[in-house]
């Protein structure tokens, strides 16, 4: 029963059925925007381009593929495949190495003192021979296992992947400066694996303040939000999270993505009178002249809300006090109205009145509690590993007979590249013949 379910788990068509498989989820993860990094107006307008295949995205919950336990089981399963593979790999290896396969003869009458000697000086070590069978010296004998050590690599990669994905705990707040979120309502989204229960904020998470600077070439030179976290029972700690930096509180990693902006308060009047207040988060542009655009769903309109903002008004730079505000209302990608406005002042937008309050900055930022990721970067790291020993050491072998006098005939072989090797080959073969020069 065990000799099936090897059998069929190591089978090339399971092997190639699961690879392709999560390379599929794992292209399909590109296609279908995820919750933990997209925007939600990003989600929303990605949705509305993809009606058609809706019920089968929110069947499956293609927006967050990587806790969908048929991701997890086809990660296990592949795991599992690969550990028996490993460990095949290895016993192949381990016959390999006292495996005898006679190469090309290059000296005969050898005595064995010699053989040994020459042997050693150029890196070939014995290996153990079996009762009666010729003599074996190895050049590089590790290099049998680099294919033992890509598959281990990659059981650890995939298998701490699985742990991450029934286990990994995530959380994103996206928030406007001054703006708080308390530990009760939680994050505006959050996932986790089916092992885990929903990842909870420590205290009230505040964002002080988003400082961004930028080069003389208008890029992006630093990128930080200073937070401060209350929890009722000691004193308010503040702690800052940045782009590509890691940031540690209470057992939790932060992350700053490289979402951030400018977030608008908005006034909106309607024509009886009733006054609605929208805050309107907006991507960072990219360059002076370039704006930054987000698209919002709003209830006190059939229409849909489109806005896009330049840093400075005057395209000089990318800070300031003059941003300026864009704001459309679309009807099936058609426009009704526009408006553009500065702070503080009004506009009509179709029936609609609207003023600018007031501009902040606003960024998004990833709480994480992941088990694993470490055994995950370990993983890659022995696969290349094996990767170097497998084609920057291949093995040299030499095999010795021994004839009727007592003496050797001795034959070499590389086991891959042997073209790279001969001149080791001939240089061998006039030390052991006596003729090296």
């Amino acid at each position: 029963m065990a000799s099936k379910i090897e059998k069929w788990i190591t089978a090339r068509r399971l092997s190639l059925g699961v690879i392709i498989a999560l390379a599929l989820m794992l292209f399909l993860s590109t296609l279908v925007p995820q919750q933990r990094d997209a925007t939600t107006d990003a989600i929303a307008a990605w949705r509305l381009a993809h009606s058609h295949w809706l019920w089968l995205v929110d069947l499956v919950r293609l927006h967050s593929i990587y806790v969908q336990p048929w991701f997890a089981a086809t990660i296990l399963l592949a795991a599992m495949a690969l550990g028996v593979s490993s460990l095949e790999q290895f016993s192949a290896a381990r016959k390999r190495l006292h495996a005898l396969s006679p190469g090309e003869e290059i000296a005969v009458s050898v005595a064995g003192a010699d053989l040994r000697r020459v042997a050693g000086s150029r890196g070939y070590r014995s290996v153990p021979p079996s009762a009666g069978s010729p003599l074996k010296f190895v050049r590089n004998r590790w290099g049998y296992f680099g294919n033992s050590l890509l598959h281990a690599g990659m059981v650890l990669v995939i298998g701490a992947s699985s742990l991450v994905a029934l286990t990994g705990r995530q959380g994103v707040l996206i928030l406007a400066e001054g703006e708080q979120r308390d530990a009760g309502k939680g994050f505006d989204f959050s996932e986790h694996g089916i092992l885990a229960k929903p990842l909870q904020l420590p205290g009230t998470v505040r964002l002080e303040q988003v400082m961004v600077s930028f080069d003389a070439k208008n890029q992006p030179a630093e990128v930080a939000s200073r937070l401060t976290l209350k929890d009722g029972s000691s004193p308010p700690e503040t702690f800052t999270a940045a782009v590509n930096r890691i940031s540690e509180l209470r057992g939790l990693r932060v992350y700053h993505s490289a979402q951030y902006g400018d977030a608008f308060a908005v006034e909106i009047t309607d024509p009886r009178g009733g006054v609605r207040y929208e805050k309107l988060p907006l991507q960072q542009p990219v360059a002076p002249g370039k704006a930054g655009y987000g698209n919002f769903d709003v209830s006190w309109s059939r229409y849909g809300l489109s806005a896009k903002y330049y840093a400075d008004a005057g395209r000089k730079g990318m800070t300031g006090d003059n941003p300026q505000l864009t704001l459309r209302l679309m009807e099936g990608g058609r426009e009704a109205a526009r408006t553009t406005l500065s702070t503080g002042k009004s506009g009509a937008l179709g029936s609609y009145r609207v003023r600018l309050i007031a501009v902040q900055k606003w960024s998004k930022l990833f709480f994480v509690d992941l088990t694993g990721m470490p055994v995950v970067f370990a993983g890659f790291a022995i696969i290349m590993l094996g990767g170097l020993i497998h084609y920057l050491t291949p093995p040299r072998e030499l095999f010795a007979v021994a004839g009727a006098d007592g003496l050797y005939r001795v034959s070499w072989r590389a086991v891959s590249f042997r073209d790279f090797f001969l001149d080791e080959r001939d240089r061998l073969a006039a030390a052991l013949r006596g003729d090296e020069r």
